[in-house]
Order: C-alpha cells, then sequence, then structure tokens
C-alpha cells in the first residue's frame, strides 16, 4: 500500500506541476505577443510618420526652391506677376494660396489650408529671415529679400502612440532655408533687357563671335518669343566656345526655340557642344552691386582736361608720323580724375593725332568721343605695370567713336598683343588676333574680382593681380546715353563693357565697317545690343571663375 500511495502521490504532483507549467506557457505567450504586436503597432507608426517626414521635407525644399528661382528672376528683371506673393512679407498658403511655394508643396502633397484639431491637415507657411548663418548676404540694393524660409506642420494620424500619449494626430515640422546668395563663376555675354522683342538684334552683315569661356556663352534674358532678331546674312557663332572651344551654347529665357536662321542655312552657329537652349533661368547683372568711382568726382586730373602734348616715344606715345606739324605734339596725353564735360578729341586735337590715356579712372560727364582718323592708346609713365590700365565711367555721355578713327596709320607703332592679358601671355589662338595691333588699343585694370580699383577704396578690389581685367567701359545705371561704335576703324578692348541704364536703354550699337577689326577680352553685360552693316563683334570670354553671379541654392 505504501508504495502504491507513493506512486499515486507522485503521479498526482506530476500532473499539478504539468498543469501550472500549461498556463505559465500560455501567459508567457500571450505577453510575448502582446510585446511583439506593440513593438510592431510603434514601428508602423514611427515608421509612417519618418515617411511623413522625408515627404514633408521634399515637399518644403520644392516649395523653397521654386520661391528662391522667383526671387532670383526678380533681381534680374523678369517681371513675376504671376508669383502670388511679395518678397519681405511672410505669409501661407491657406491666404495666398496662388503663390508659386504653394504650388509646389500642393504637388508634393501638402495644400497648407491650414491645421484642423484631431485631423489630418497641414500648414505651409514662409517667412523672409535677414540673415542666415555661415552664409554673405548679397547686398541690399542687388537683391532687397534675398532669404527664404518654408515651415511645413502636418497632423499624422497614429494608433498605438495615441495610446500612449492620448492624441491620435502627432504633429511633425519641417524647415527648409534658401535664397539667392552670390558665387564666383565664368560669367557669359549678358543681354539684360527682360522683356524685349529683338534685345538682340543682328542684321546685314553683323555677327558676334564668342570664343572660349563658359559653357553658357551667351544669356539674353529677355523672356520675349522673339528676343533675338536677324536678317540677311547675320550670324551667332559660338562654335570655338566653352571650356575646351568645341562650342558653347546660347540661353534664351523666353520660349524662342527655334535658332536663328539665314535662308537656308543656319543665323547660330554652336560647334559640336554647343545648342540654342530656350526657357532657360535669367541671369541677373553680374555688376549690379558695384559702385560707381564717387570719390574720383574730386580728383583733378593729372593732365588739364583738355591734355598735354607729348613728344614721340613720351609715356610710350607711339605717334611718330608728326602729323600735327610739330614733333613736340605727337600725342594728346590724358590723364585720371573727372572731366565735368567728358572728352572730345575732335575738339581738343588734330582728327588725324593719337590720344594716350594714364593708367586710373576716368569720371566723365560727358562723352569719350572721337572720329577723323584719331587713335586711342595706353600711356605707360614712369612705374608703368602689365597689369596697370584704365576705366572710363560715363555720368552722363557715353562712348561715341566714328569715322575712320582707329583706322591703320603707318606713323603710329603697332602694339603687342601680349600687352592685352594680365601675365603677358598671347590672347586666345582661336581669335585670330595678330601678335601686333593697329587702330584703338585700351585694356582695363586686372583685379582680384573683375571690377576696378580706386585709391577712394570704391570697391573693395586691389591692383596688380594677375587674374583678369576688370571693367573697361561703366555706365552710370542713371545715364540712358548708348555707346555708339561706327565706321571702319580698328576697336581692341581688353576688359568688360558695361551699359546698363535702371530703364534697360542702353544699347550696345556696332555699325559700318567697325567689325573688321573689334576684338573684345572679357565680358558685355549691356541691356541690348544691335549689330548692323558689316559690325562683328569677336568676344574672348574668361573660362576662370572671376565674376560673381547671383544663383539660386538650398542652405539650410
Amino acid at each position: 500500500m505504501r508504495a502504491e500511495e507513493i506512486a499515486t502521490g507522485r503521479s498526482d504532483r506530476r500532473s499539478s506541476e504539468s498543469g501550472e507549467s500549461g498556463q505559465a506557457a500560455v501567459s508567457l505567450l500571450l505577453m510575448l505577443g502582446l510585446f511583439v504586436l506593440a513593438t510592431l503597432g510603434f514601428a508602423i507608426d514611427f515608421t509612417n510618420m519618418w515617411f511623413h517626414r522625408q515627404n514633408a521635407r521634399a515637399a518644403a525644399d520644392a516649395a523653397c526652391q521654386a520661391g528662391a528661382m522667383d526671387i532670383l528672376g526678380s533681381a534680374a528683371g523678369i517681371i513675376l506677376s504671376s508669383k502670388g506673393f511679395t518678397s519681405g512679407v511672410a505669409g501661407n498658403c491657406s491666404t495666398s494660396s496662388n503663390a508659386t511655394m504653394c504650388f509646389y508643396a500642393a504637388a508634393n502633397g501638402y495644400n497648407g489650408s491650414g491645421l484642423v484639431p484631431a485631423a489630418a491637415s497641414n500648414s505651409v507657411a514662409w517667412i523672409f529671415p535677414a540673415t542666415v548663418s555661415g552664409v554673405t548676404t548679397p547686398s541690399s540694393t542687388t537683391v532687397p529679400y534675398p532669404f527664404l524660409t518654408i515651415s511645413i506642420v502636418e497632423n499624422v494620424k497614429t494608433h498605438f502612440l495615441a495610446l500612449v500619449k492620448g492624441m491620435i494626430y502627432q504633429q511633425i515640422n519641417v524647415n527648409c532655408t534658401c535664397g539667392v546668395v552670390g558665387v564666383k563663376a565664368a560669367a557669359p555675354m549678358v543681354i539684360l533687357h527682360p522683356t524685349m522683342s529683338g534685345a538682340f538684334t543682328y542684321s546685314g552683315g553683323g555677327s558676334l563671335s564668342i570664343i572660349g569661356g563658359p559653357q553658357r556663352g551667351l544669356q539674353i534674358n529677355s523672356n520675349s518669343a522673339t528676343a533675338a532678331l536677324w536678317t540677311a546674312s547675320g550670324i551667332i557663332n559660338q562654335s570655338v566656345g566653352g571650356p575646351v572651344q568645341t562650342g558653347s551654347d546660347a540661353g534664351i529665357v523666353g520660349a524662342q526655340s527655334v535658332a536663328p536662321t539665314n535662308g537656308t542655312s543656319s543665323g547660330f552657329n554652336g560647334g559640336t557642344t554647343g545648342m540654342w537652349k530656350s526657357n532657360v533661368l535669367p541671369i541677373p547683372d553680374p555688376f549690379a552691386s558695384v559702385a560707381g568711382p564717387a570719390t574720383i568726382k574730386s580728383i583733378v586730373p593729372t593732365t588739364t582736361t583738355n591734355g598735354t602734348w607729348v613728344a614721340y616715344n613720351k609715356d610710350g606715345c607711339p605717334d611718330h608720323s608728326g602729323s600735327t606739324g610739330n614733333p613736340a605734339q605727337a600725342c594728346k596725353e590724358f590723364g585720371p580724375g573727372y572731366y565735368p564735360s567728358g572728352i572730345n578729341l575732335t575738339s581738343v586735337m588734330n582728327n588725324y593725332s593719337t590720344a594716350i590715356f594714364q593708367p586710373g579712372i576716368y569720371y566723365l560727364n560727358g562723352p569719350l568721343a572721337a572720329s577723323g582718323s584719331n587713335t586711342l592708346r595706353m600711356a605707360k609713365p614712369a612705374g608703368f605695370q602689365q597689369t596697370d590700365g584704365v576705366m572710363f565711367y560715363f555720368l552722363s555721355g557715353s562712348l561715341n567713336l566714328s569715322g575712320c578713327t582707329g583706322c591703320t596709320n603707318s606713323g603710329v607703332s603697332d602694339v603687342n598683343a601680349t600687352d592685352l592679358t594680365c601675365d603677358g601671355s598671347s590672347p586666345l589662338a582661336a581669335l585670330g588676333m595678330p601678335t601686333t595691333l593697329t587702330g584703338n588699343v585700351l585694356v582695363a585694370q586686372c583685379t582680384k574680382d573683375g571690377t576696378y580699383w580706386d585709391t577712394g577704396g570704391d570697391t573693395n578690389d586691389s591692383r596688380g593681380t594677375t587674374g583678369a581685367r576688370g571693367i573697361l567701359l561703366f555706365g552710370d545705371h542713371l545715364n540712358t546715353v548708348s555707346p555708339q561704335m561706327s565706321g571702319s576703324g580698328s576697336l581692341i578692348f581688353s576688359g568688360s563693357l558695361y551699359f546698363h541704364s535702371s530703364t534697360y536703354s542702353d544699347v550696345l550699337s556696332l555699325s559700318g565697317g567697325a567689325s573688321t577689326g573689334t576684338y573684345v577680352l572679357g565680358e558685355i553685360i549691356v541691356d541690348q545690343v544691335n549689330l548692323s552693316g558689316s559690325g562683328v563683334i569677336k568676344l574672348a570670354l574668361n573660362p576662370q571663375a572671376t565674376t560673381y553671379m547671383l544663383k539660386a541654392a538650398i542652405l539650410q
């Protein structure tokens, strides 16, 4: 009996322990299942919120970039009546749903109609911060409100998180800051008029040849479908443009998708790598923030305002022809400073004489005019350096060359082509420029930022760098008198030609036979261009990043 009882007792205990173990296992499995479900639920909620945050980030980036592009367009003078917002004024999509930023946010799933408590909803708002950490603020005269911040807030529905926080909808917040910043880049030739039909016009045999420079060699900012107009045999030749001289692009802001043609032949030659591109973004004036040389107005020229006669070889006078009949009056020499009536060579010197200009800034309240057979050259006084040059600033009047100014004259010594560069090297071979030059030859100062420098500190630029020559001809923004180059003379300029008035009315005109020897080494930044007759500009752009250009970018 004892053995049976003992055996029976053992059997009962085993049965009891087995039942308890089964109950514990079920409880453990239940708890593990609940834990897995909770973990899965939280993972789903967090993953869902992460995806919503990523989507909101993409929407904010797109909206911000679109707004920055509108700011860039405004800086370039493009009137954007449909942008739907006012720069500098904060707003949101619930009250300004037609704003550019709202369109791009909505295209990415965020209508910005406003947050609704306890409901799936979102808001899209913007402000214009005055500064951005680590970013240099552009000049307020160029871009009054360069920076833009987009904020998107969204109510995202959750499930398991609601059990913990007691709220079904959780908020996510994203921000994107972007704007317009200045970066150093190689500058194309830019025609600034924002709306004009025929902002670039060429007729007869007029043509523009662009050599070297950036891939975008020519930029026409006009949004007109006929921004470029042409007739007869004119041509835009960019076949040796671009960084490797195999062709550069012409960019047109307007919808002028068809390149110019001349009957059966093309009026545009982009080489093997250049294209005619329409509907491109505008390029704001690269020199918009460059101030005029105000302090020069108080400086008396180192020579009289009518110039001083000098003999052959004096300060580099190249005229040994004796055309005045007096060896002591071979050249009329001018010095930098203020000229209250401009410089009219026709009235102050013999029509067959040479004018030479000492290095420095010439502040002209009137034209720089020459006609007949005048020749314009650089003076080379004691201490002259390869990097020295001149700038003519026109408060009123402009450049006016006519007749046979700059025609070949055997009595005037030639200029070495190596004088045109900052380091004494030869200009680009693709220009087809001879090694020695006749006619009018003027060079700008070599500067760090491609502008100009003076003793009054009107810019932050400095003398003597071996980069690129800066601005040679500079028209005041309130001056609406256009530069005129006509006749049959040879014109060789090393430096930028900059003519932009506040009314976009400055027209660079080249007509007659002036084409045969017209070279420009530098940028041409002007409101409009008109080439007629046989006027031809051969333009060698600098491929190096020396000019500050405005670009739209995401900053934070």
